[in-house]
This record gives structure tokens, sequence and C-alpha cells, in this order.
């Protein structure tokens, strides 16, 4: 098994996971009935790791590629760097209720471009900032929905 394989291998559980867990996502009343509501995107993105697992897993490897145990296309990863960002991914996820979307999609976007070994400080924060800054745009601008700024802006009360 080469090291494609074992990881659509795992994507495709991953996906599997995530669109079972997708079914447990509350629905309001009114957005029952919706072509769109808050269960299509994370379908959407289950069905599209689930499909394009599949294809790794089907289609033959490339021309150059050996049979390999799972152990020795698995051996040579980069595992810290995995745990590190696995860890942001926590960190981000307990900090976005308490600091709010835009800083904590920046906080984490700038630390996992430096986890993944980019030391270049101008390129972090030019990839970083205008990206979050344009997705918040789009999601509550011209989508309409509205982002929470955080509870620690409640609690100092520069937002009321």
């Amino acid at each position: 098994m080469t090291r494609e394989k074992a990881g659509a291998l795992f994507f495709l559980l991953l996906s599997m996971g995530y669109g079972a867990v997708a079914f447990q996502i509350p629905l309001i009343f009114l957005s029952q009935g919706e072509t769109f509501n808050a269960r299509t995107m994370p379908f959407g993105i289950a069905i599209a790791g689930m499909v394009l697992s599949l294809l790794i897993l089907i289609l033959p490897p490339a021309a150059g590629e050996k049979a390999q145990t799972a152990r020795q296309a698995l051996s040579g990863l980069d595992w810290r760097r995995a745990a590190y960002l696995i860890l942001l991914m926590v960190i981000y996820g307990i900090a976005m209720p308490w600091i709010g979307f835009l800083l904590s999609s920046v906080f984490f976007l700038i630390a996992g471009i430096y986890i993944l070994g980019e030391r270049n400080i101008k390129l972090i924060l030019l990839s970083s900032i205008p990206l979050v800054i344009v997705l918040w745009l789009l999601l509550s601008k011209i989508l309409g929905m509205y982002i929470a700024p955080g509870e620690i802006f409640y609690i100092i009360g520069l937002v009321k």
C-alpha cells in the first residue's frame, strides 16, 4: 500500500465520520424545508471527500510507485508537525467563541503557516489577514450570516 492509498483510506474514514456527524446538526423549523441549510455544506464536503478518496483507492498507482506495506507507507511522515496542527485546530475551536472569528482565524492561519515551515513574516501576514477579511466580508455582508465578535469584546465593553 502506497502512502497515497493509506492517506486515501484515512480520509475516506474521516469523510464518512464527518458525513455521519452532519446528520446531528440541528435545524430550526424554518430552515428544514430550505434547499441550502446548516447541513448542506458538511454533506457536500463529506461526499466530495468520499468520492476523491475512493478515486485514489480505486485508480491504479502511478507508473513509478511500488507496493509497500502500511508500515513502510506511513514511516517517514512528519508526525510531530501533524500533531502540532491537530493541537492548533483544537485551540482554534476553543478560542473562536472567546476572541471571535476574525482574530482566531488570523491567529490560526499565522500559526498553521508557521508550523508548515514558512518563515517569511511578510508572506505569512499577507496571506492570512486578507483571506480572513475577505471570508468575513463574504459571510457577513454578502451572505448575511451573523458572526459573533467574541465573548471577550462583550466582557471588556467594546461591544454591547
